[in-house]
């Protein structure tokens, strides 16, 4: 099967028109025309319904892009990684991370990758636990950087802790709890607790950590950084990573205060597929990892 008919395939399911996928994949009306009646005719089905200047998928044709798409995506990976073997001087590498980690701990790693590997890309998602698995499971991306509390299939991925994050009670400076250096979560029963929604894999492993503490009142604010802005203006007090509040706290904004009678550590773990071997620029990235292994946030 030609990759450049299922490529054509594709595009013309997205367009659903046989011009506008002729611009796009820079071949003549005819030539894509050509792909799909020979697709058709290798598979015995119609995969289109024409009507008169747009196309529109028939079943058979529903059916059977995923695969297209899977095999187009095996082949474009394949080339990636014959490029990487070759050397480390082109491709590109593909992971994720959820927000946190995306957001405050990724980028300084990427920027050393960068500097040692100048001519190799990267593309990161950044996104939800249970997304980051659909991609790979399609293998879109290569390996993600999870919290430990996000529950994997231990029979179809490897997981290895890398970072260990340190959680801290975050209050505004304005908030009396301010003048404490440690705290007990008897003193912030009384307090407004903001936190991310119960669906959140971060808001069930806080109420497994303070399963007998019933605060005044809970706000929901789904982003991290609304969080924060929250808390600076008194609006609450929160759990998160002290990692992820130090900007606020040199700026004067907010205090992290340690949490004494509760361990609040999280585990970052580094999380693939078992059956699939890691590229070239994935185990360069590790590499770079590496000399942080079980470097403890926040200290």
């Amino acid at each position: 099967m030609d990759i450049s008919k299922l490529e054509s395939f594709l595009v013309l399911a997205e367009c659903k028109s046989f011009t506008k996928t002729a611009d796009l994949r820079y071949l003549s009306q005819p030539a894509i025309s050509k792909h799909i009646d020979s697709l058709e005719q290798e598979l015995g089905v119609y995969l289109f319904d024409r009507n008169g200047k747009t196309v529109s998928l028939t079943i058979q044709g529903e059916y059977f892009i995923k695969y297209a798409e899977a095999i187009v995506r095996t082949y474009q990976k394949s080339q990636e990684l014959i490029k990487q073997i070759e050397d480390l001087n082109q491709g590109t590498l593909y992971f994720g991370s959820t927000n946190f980690i995306g957001i405050y701990l990724m980028p300084k790693f990427i920027k050393i990758f960068q500097d040692k590997y100048p001519n190799v890309n990267i593309n990161m998602t950044v996104g939800s636990s249970k997304d980051l698995f659909k991609k790979l499971e399609k293998n879109e991306i290569e390996f993600v950087f999870l919290s430990h509390y996000v529950k994997i299939d231990t029979n179809k991925y490897i997981s290895k802790p890398f970072f260990t994050d340190e959680m801290v009670l975050v209050v505004s400076t304005k908030n009396k709890l301010a003048e404490k250096s440690t705290c007990s979560l008897s003193d912030i029963k009384d307090q407004v607790f903001i936190t991310k929604s119960q669906t959140s894999s971060l808001y069930k492993f806080l109420e497994s950590c303070v399963v007998d503490v019933k605060f005044k009142k809970e706000l929901i604010i789904d982003n991290q950084e609304a969080i924060k802005k929250a808390v600076v203006e008194n609006a609450g007090v929160s759990i998160m990573s002290k990692k992820s509040a130090q900007l606020e706290e040199e700026a004067g904004l907010i205090k992290c205060i340690k949490i004494e009678d509760c361990d609040f550590k999280r585990q970052i773990n580094l999380v693939y597929d078992k059956n699939l071997h890691i590229t070239p620029a994935g185990q360069a990235f590790f590499d770079v990892l590496d000399p942080f292994n079980n470097l403890e946030l926040g200290k």
